[in-house]
């Protein structure tokens, strides 16, 4: 009988799972693999935020399984050493997974996994896991693919049944999930809160997709800006797509059901539904836009895209970059973010703009050197969104509107009762806003005074990049970036405008 692998990364799902289908299409008998990968673990990017968002998706993985008649392999160590064993012991002959656009790490795992599957005469299948294209030659070709993939593509139904080799059955049930505590010092994860922390896993993904799109996602237009209200407004489906418990198609697929059944006029806030649903679609659409700029250029892990902004100088002070982290850099709004990060893994897209923001202008930290402390603290951390948001917000892209958010216009637009700032900043319940928001003339008892004086030093900042933006080299390199990663959803002319703004 014919047998194979089913190599789980990032896709802890049996619904809609293209490597799985291929997998049994292939195969008579399939044997789900994941391994905690003790070098991955152990890379300054992932932290037990993740890994414990592993253990909580093969929990309810295994589960699934279980009710099909299957199991899942798990162990700790190396990926080529758990195949090389389970080759002598079962004698596959194919691997299934998925495509990754990772980090240099997990890219150089990848070839070593190829040069291995080229000794022992084992092919490797990889299905696409979204609409990112691998070795896309031209940007306007993604757009059709995007839509054949992701928009007329039907998903896949779960299997009824999975069989896997019969000598696995007991090997399977035997093993124990890790937990995540073996892998990091207490030290670690000290402030992380994960009793209240979401829960990822494919029927917590499903059950969160379900709740956005006949309850919760009536608020998103409006509601996902505040950091008040965007834990109920947001759609909180992040983290199922960037461990992949939920796919984008089933997102997109449900949404567009969604829209076709709010169009009816039946529900009374029909008119709010369709206002929030077009704009949750404009934001999905741009997920795989992010991801295929890693894809397309996997030196911007290390280097900025644009090549006219590598020279950029950064101040990059350890002692700020500590105070930014862990929330004590006398900003308000900065802090309450960056503890609210370090506890619950989540923060809506505007304060986590502000926050890199702050970071690189007024602190003049590198987007290098927080690329690595802010990915451990989002649970959703997706390299190829996370790489192109940072260089983005870095105004090192070249092709972007740049934006300097106020932390000060930020406190009284999005939390003007600092109802947010009390709860993550407990030292400061006894103020009322008014003191609060006057935090860069006011002492408030033991809160720090403000590190840095954030105008003076974003101005200094921002002369430097507007010089890069200004100067011949500068327009040149980005038209070549535009070309080759801007969107191709408007007028490159309008996209290519050098503009400035203080939000």
């Amino acid at each position: 009988m014919t047998t194979a692998i089913w190599w789980i990364k990032r896709d802890f799902r049996l619904h809609d799972n293209d490597a799985l289908d291929a997998a049994l299409k292939h195969a008579q008998l399939v044997l789900p693999v994941f391994v905690f990968e003790s070098d991955l673990i152990a890379q300054p990017d992932y932290s037990a935020m993740h890994v414990h968002a592993w253990c909580q998706a093969l929990h309810d993985l295994r589960a699934r399984l279980i009710d099909r008649g299957s199991n899942v392999y798990i162990v700790t160590g190396e990926v080529l050493s758990v195949f090389t064993q389970l080759h002598d012991e079962i004698g596959f002959d194919t691997i299934f997974s998925h495509e990754e656009t990772g980090t240099h790490w997990t890219y150089k795992r990848d070839i070593s996994v190829a040069h291995w599957c080229e000794r022992y005469a084992v092919e490797w299948n990889e299905s696409y896991q979204n609409g990112v294209i691998r070795c896309l030659k031209n940007r306007n070709d993604r757009q059709s693919v995007f839509q054949q993939r992701l928009i007329k593509s039907p998903t896949v139904a779960a299997p009824e049944e999975i069989p896997i080799p019969s000598a696995m059955h007991e090997v399977c049930a035997a093993q124990d999930i890790p937990i995540f505590e073996q892998f990091f010092k207490a030290d670690k994860y000290s402030k992380i809160q994960f009793e209240t922390m979401q829960i990822v896993s494919e029927t917590a993904a499903l059950n969160e997709l379900r709740s956005f799109l006949t309850r919760r996602g009536v608020a998103y237009s409006g509601g996902i800006s505040s950091p008040n209200t965007a834990f109920e407004a947001g759609s909180r489906l992040s983290p199922h797509l960037a461990w992949g418990t939920l796919s984008l198609r089933t997102v997109f697929g449900a949404t567009s059901n969604a829209q076709l059944h709010y169009k009816t006029g039946v529900d009374e806030n029909a008119k709010q539904w369709g206002k929030s649903l077009r704009a949750f679609t404009s934001r999905l659409h741009w997920h795989d836009h992010f991801i295929q700029r890693l894809e397309s250029a996997s030196e911007m892990e290390f280097r900025a895209i644009n090549p006219a902004y590598r020279n950029v100088i950064y101040e990059d002070d350890p002692t700020k970059l500590d105070a930014w982290i862990n929330g004590y850099t006398g900003y308000p709004m900065i802090d309450a973010c960056m503890r609210c990060l370090q506890a619950t893994g989540f923060m809506n897209f505007r304060m986590r703009a502000m926050v890199v923001s702050f970071a690189v202008y007024g602190l003049h930290l590198s987007w290098r050197t927080i690329h690595a402390p802010l990915a451990r603290v989002f649970l959703d951390y997706e390299p190829g969104i996370h790489l192109s948001q940072l260089q983005m917000q870095a105004g090192v892209v070249g092709i972007n509107t740049i934006r300097v958010y106020s932390p000060v216009k930020q406190i009284i637009d999005q939390d003007p009762d600092c109802v947010f700032i009390k709860r993550w900043i407990p030292e400061l319940s006894s103020f009322d806003s008014a003191a609060i928001t006057a935090y860069e003339t006011t002492v408030l008892g033991e809160y720090p005074p403000p590190i840095i004086d954030f105008k003076v030093n974003s101005k200094l900042m921002k002369d430097q990049i507007f010089k890069v933006r200004k100067s011949q080299d500068g327009k040149a390199a980005s038209q070549e970036v535009l070309q080759k990663h801007g969107s191709r959803k408007k007028p490159m002319a309008t996209k290519s405008k050098i503009q400035m703004q203080l939000f």
